[in-house]
Parts: C-alpha cells; sequence; structure tokens
C-alpha cells in the first residue's frame, strides 16, 4: 500500500513525490493459512470434518439429480489405541500420515477423502461409472494395507476395517448418510480385521 503525497516547489510546481510503503505479504499468508486451516486437517493435510460435509452434500445433491450412484466409506484402523501406546503419539501420527496417504492414493481425484477425528476417515466415491467401483476401491485400499508401515524405523502391520453405504433414492440429508455408513462400519468389526462390508 502507498501513500504518495506531492512535493510542491515554491513556484508550485510538483518537485517530486515522497512515499510510505508496507509489506502486506506476512498477512496475506497468515490469512491463507487460516482459510486452509478451517476446510483442512493440519496433520494429513486431508479435508477435515467441516470441509467433508460440505463435499458430500454437493456429492448428494448430483446424485439426486442425476441418479447416479454414490457411495459413502467410513473407515477406521484396526487397534489404534493399542499402536499410540506402544510407540507414543509421533508414531500414532507417522501412521495416520502414511493411511491418508494410502487412501488417496487409492481414490479418483474426483472422489474426496476426509479425516473426521482420530483414525477415522471417510471417502465419497462418485460410481458414476459403475457400481461396483466401491468393491474395486475397497479391494485396492485393502491391497496397501499389505505393505508395512516404517513407525520410527521398524516395519509394522497395520489393518483397517471399511464400511460403505451406497445412497439411497431419496437419502440427501449428509449427517443420515455419514451415521448409516458409521454403522455399517460397526458391524464390519464383527467380521474381523481387515474387513468391509457393503449396505446397499
Amino acid at each position: 500500500r502507498l501513500s504518495v503525497p506531492s512535493l510542491r516547489a515554491a513556484a508550485g510546481r510538483v518537485g517530486g513525490f515522497a512515499g510510505i510503503g508496507s509489506d502486506i505479504t506476512q498477512r496475506k499468508q497468515a490469512e491463507a493459512r487460516v482459510l486452509y486451516l478451517a476446510r483442512f486437517d493440519s496433520l494429513t493435510g486431508l479435508a477435515n470434518r467441516s470441509y467433508f460435509l460440505e463435499k458430500l452434500g454437493e456429492a448428494i445433491a448430483r446424485s439426486e439429480r442425476s441418479g447416479q450412484p454414490l457411495a459413502l466409506m467410513f473407515l477406521d484402523l484396526d487397534h489404534f489405541k493399542k499402536i499410540n501406546d506402544t510407540f507414543g503419539h509421533h508414531g500414532g501420527d507417522l501412521v495416520l500420515k502414511e493411511f491418508a496417504n494410502r487412501l488417496s492414493q487409492s481414490v479418483r481425484a474426483t472422489d474426496t477423502v476426509a479425516r473426521l477425528a482420530g483414525d477415522e476417515f471417510v471417502i465419497v466415491l462418485d460410481l458414476s461409472h459403475d457400481e461396483d467401483d466401491a468393491s474395486a476401491v475397497a479391494d485396492k485400499i485393502a491391497a496397501s494395507m499389505q505393505r508395512p508401515f516404517d513407525i520410527l524405523g521398524g516395519q509394522h502391520r497395520v489393518s483397517a476395517c471399511m464400511g460403505i453405504a451406497v445412497r439411497r433414492p431419496g437419502e440427501t440429508d449428509p449427517e443420515a448418510f455419514l451415521r448409516r455408513a458409521d454403522a455399517v462400519l460397526y458391524r464390519t468389526k464383527s467380521a474381523g480385521r481387515g474387513s468391509y462390508l457393503i449396505e446397499r
């Protein structure tokens, strides 16, 4: 921002200008950071709960208009508390970041991956090409979990359970859809570690 008053000579002619400048770069960076944290998880870089619900609402509206199927996947890590107890929160954070990375690599750019809280993650899956895409994504995630996780220099196996709800006609409430996917995940846990169920 510049303030530029003129300097007038005795005869009234402009003899020069004096300027005072201020650098707004830091303020702009701070504003961008606040906007980022309002939408994204600071640990994993994924969408946070608020931004996820916004994206889910948009996806539901598109699905309702077009009739194209949509699925919501709810995931959490098996025995994550044990990971934290064994390796501390730093080790747990490393697992969460790597899990987020594997999820992002298992979906298309048009799908939304988010971290809700702790070790709870969700994925909004566009099934416009094939309703069986949900199974394909779940299989891809399960395959990615076969690779050991590097936790503080050691190689360790980590697994996750997945509950998948396919949107039903007229199902337009994002929170209710999320609760249904969560309920499917809860039932999945009784089937054993590293498994998934799909409810249509």
